[in-house]
């Protein structure tokens, strides 16, 4: 893999803790829709990510934990990945 196209990359992935963010929106009283529309992200993501997606990208964690009042660190396990060429 080019050195270019390794710098293009991330280089990080997001694991959510779905448990902590469903309490976290719980407690603001908030839905998936209301989190989404605070986050400014779709509504479908906010679903993936408290469903079956396991990672989510590094600013769309930050925007949710930023959207709950909560440190990002809280709620998502950030994670160095390796692309293989």
């Amino acid at each position: 893999m080019s050195p270019a196209y390794r710098a293009s990359r991330r280089g990080f992935t997001a694991r959510p803790h779905k448990d902590q963010i469903r309490l976290a929106m719980t407690f603001k009283q908030l839905t998936n829709a209301d989190l989404a529309f605070k986050a400014k992200i779709s509504p479908s993501t906010v679903g993936n990510i408290l469903g079956k997606r396991e990672t989510c990208n590094p600013e769309t964690a930050a925007k949710i934990a930023k959207a709950l009042g909560v440190e990002t660190e809280r709620l998502f396990t950030l994670e160095e990945i390796d692309y293989a060429a």
